[in-house]
């Protein structure tokens, strides 16, 4: 086998990796992937996170508030501020760990509108989680 052969078998195995991890994702979700915004929740009822941060049925506590500064930078590094919030000033951003009984913490961001959080608050995300904007992996569900 070439080089180049080799490689093109990584790259293969890549691939199919993360189409497989697609693919639970949809599944997981209902299959309401779309090109587009998913139909959108009431703000006021959800959190957004990104698809990697988004754990249904998981305990997790609220490790921080996001300063606006670094809430805003995280948002345009991303490309969400335009396309997935409305109003990026109203939402507020929390760091959140999750509870999986592992030795490694499982750290992640959540975005919320109205739903007033604080260091040291426990949530858990429901299964009814939806596509915001699939492009971007982010994720609305309820608390």
């Amino acid at each position: 086998m070439t080089t180049e052969n080799k490689e093109q078998s990584d790259d293969s195995s890549d691939s199919l990796a993360k189409r497989g991890t697609l693919a639970a994702t949809a599944l997981a979700l209902g299959a309401g992937a779309t090109a587009g915004t998913a139909a959108a929740q009431d703000d006021e009822d959800v959190v957004v996170v990104f698809e990697d941060d988004y754990r249904p049925d998981a305990d997790f506590d609220v490790v921080s508030e996001l300063e606006p500064e670094t809430k805003e930078d995280v948002l345009s590094d991303s490309g969400a501020t335009d396309d997935v919030f409305d109003d990026p000033d109203d939402w507020d951003a929390y760091i959140i760990k999750y509870d999986l009984d592992t030795d490694a913490p499982a750290w992640g961001l959540l975005f919320t509108e109205d739903i007033a959080l604080e260091a040291g608050d426990s949530e858990t995300m429901g299964e009814d989680g939806a596509f915001r904007d699939s492009r971007l992996d982010m994720i609305e569900a309820e608390l």
